[in-house]
Parts: structure tokens; sequence; C-alpha cells
């Protein structure tokens, strides 16, 4: 079995890149560390208190903290996530910049799609400019980094203090974050004490942490009211199938031992139509679903073409979405 999902994976295609993806390629990779970053001596010995919110699960965030200092090792169980970031980041990048192309071609006038607005206003270097961008479960930070690089002015939160200590660590290391025009402002909270603060984004990212809620629906619903009317939100995740079971948690846990066991709870995974469901129930229009593929032979990801790959569905495994948060 495995000798054929091998063999199957390496027929898929590397996608072609064009000198301008090449160039924020470059933007977008991590400065991996050889060691793992500890946490600040006085965080060292802290037991975090419990974080509050009907969508956090205390266990999922005990778990992320007990391993916060692995984030930034490229040879730790962080180093796969690492390497589907640009893929991320290509997709959300690429989705906006089409809306905004789709509104002009629309002869939608200025000042009705703010949001759309500043994406075509923005340098091509730099995609996220004049934008408010939430990356909620931010982790170590290497996608609030990514965004800032890009322009966007980014709220990086995480209910894990330990998380948020490695972050902005890390985020200190490097001088070029600091000379704009991205900036990055980390915080240990949780998306229903934003909510309730009455904050407010261009774009909200909750990328790779809806399996890891207690309520899902609770959760959408929270983050979509952190988006701005006319503002986009995403979301990714992985749909509850056997083929998601068989290679996130019987070859990636127990086989080839890529990620710790226990790493994934397959109950909690969401499919695409729920996903959709909770979208539309937030008052969210759901624009577009693609599947994000993984060649294990390369140890990379790819955005799965929309007829499939080698006979597999693009939505059995990883998937993102993007949504656009409706006028109220």
């Amino acid at each position: 079995m495995l000798r054929s999902i091998r063999r199957a994976a390496s027929l898929a295609a590397k996608p072609t890149h064009t000198h301008t993806q090449t160039h924020t390629q470059t933007l977008l990779r991590p400065r991996l560390l050889a060691k793992p970053l500890p946490l600040p001596h006085s965080l060292r010995t802290y037991v975090a208190p419990p974080a509050q919110g009907a969508s956090v699960d205390a266990d999922e965030i005990r778990k992320f903290s007990e391993t916060a200092s692995q984030w930034w090792n490229p040879n730790g169980e962080y180093g796969l996530l690492h390497k589907m970031n640009p893929v991320r980041v290509r997709y959300m990048r690429e989705g906006l910049q089409r809306a905004a192309a789709e509104s002009r071609a629309a002869g939608v006038a200025v000042g009705v799609h703010p949001v759309l607005d500043a994406v075509a206003a923005a340098p091509a270097s730099m995609p996220f400019q004049g934008l408010r961008v939430l990356d909620m479960g931010c982790g170590g930070g290497f996608l609030s980094e990514a965004i800032a690089r890009l322009g966007g002015t980014v709220v990086g939160a995480d209910a894990s203090r330990e998380n948020i200590a490695i972050a902005s660590a890390h985020a200190a290391q490097d001088r070029s974050l600091s000379r704009g025009p991205g900036s990055i402002d980390y915080r240990s909270t949780t998306a229903e004490d934003m909510s309730a603060a009455g904050e407010q984004f261009d774009v909200v990212m909750a990328l790779e942490i809806i399996e890891h809620v207690n309520d899902p629906k609770a959760f959408v619903h929270t983050c979509a009211s952190l988006v701005k009317p006319g503002g986009y939100i995403f979301f990714s995740t992985i749909n509850r199938t056997p083929a998601s079971y068989l290679f996130t948690v019987l070859l990636a846990e127990h086989v080839l031992r890529w990620v710790p066991p226990g790493t994934h709870d397959h109950n909690k995974y969401i499919a695409p139509e729920e996903l959709e469901m909770y979208l539309t129930v937030a008052g969210c229009q759901t624009l577009d679903i693609s599947g994000i593929g993984f060649n294990p032979l390369r140890k990379d990801w790819f955005m799965v073409p929309k007829t499939g790959v080698c006979g597999v569905a693009d939505l059995q495994m990883n998937y993102i979405t993007m949504a656009r948060k409706e006028h109220i």
C-alpha cells in the first residue's frame, strides 16, 4: 500500500514558477533555526492558565504549549507545516488579487469594496500592504512573519502564551521585520476575547486550527465576526475521509513518524461541505475551496488541480477555502 501511494505521489507534477513568484517565495522562506528556540527564562517554568472561550480545547492548548520550542526547528515536528506555508500564502495572495481584478473588470467603483481597493493599489511585491490581517492561532509565527514581509499589518493571536513568547522572540531576531512596511503585533488571546473587544480586520486567516477547537461551528462564527463587511476570511484544514486517516494518522504518525502519535484526531477533521455551511450561517459567501496535496518523496506541498491527482479527488485530504463577509 505504501509503495503504491509513493508511486502515485511521484507522478504529481511540480508547479511552475514565474520570476515574480520566485522573488516572493524568497520573501516567504522562513529563517529556520538549527536548534530549537528556547523559551524566555521567565516562561520556562510557567504554566499558562487555561484559555477561556467556547471553542478553546484546553488539552490542545497544553499540547502546543509543551512543544512551543520546536516551532522554528527545521527538523522538528512542525517542519512539514513550514513547507506548506508558501503554498498557503500564494493561494491567499492570488485569491485576493483575482477578486480585485474581477471587481475592476466588472466596473465596480472605487470605494465600494475598500479591501479590494487596497489590494489593487498595493505593489506586486507587497500584496498585503494596506490591509489589517489577523493570523488566528498563529503558533510560532511563520505565517504572521510571511504576511508582514509582504506588507500586511498583522495581529498574530494564539491562546498559548508559550507560542506567543516563541513567535515574539523569533521576530525580534530579524531586524527587517521592524523596518516595514508590514508589522506584527503578537497577542496571547482567543478569538472570543478579540470579538468581545470589537476588533475588526480586512482579512482573517485561520489556518490549520479549526481541527483543534472544541466547537468548530462557533469558532467559524466568532472568526467571521472579526471580519469587516466586505472583508475576506481563509480557513485551511483536513477533510474527514478514509484517505486522510491513512495519510495523516497511520502513515504520518505511526509508520513514517513525521509527527508525534496523537498529533491528529481524525474525528475532529472538518468536511468541506460542513465548513461551507458554517461560513454561510456566519454571513460569509464561500468563493473557492481547493485541495492541497503532499508529495512524500519530495516532501513538498502543491495545490491539487480541480480534476484531482492520479485518481485522488482534490478535496480528499488537506484543503483551503476563501470566503467573503457579506455587507450588512
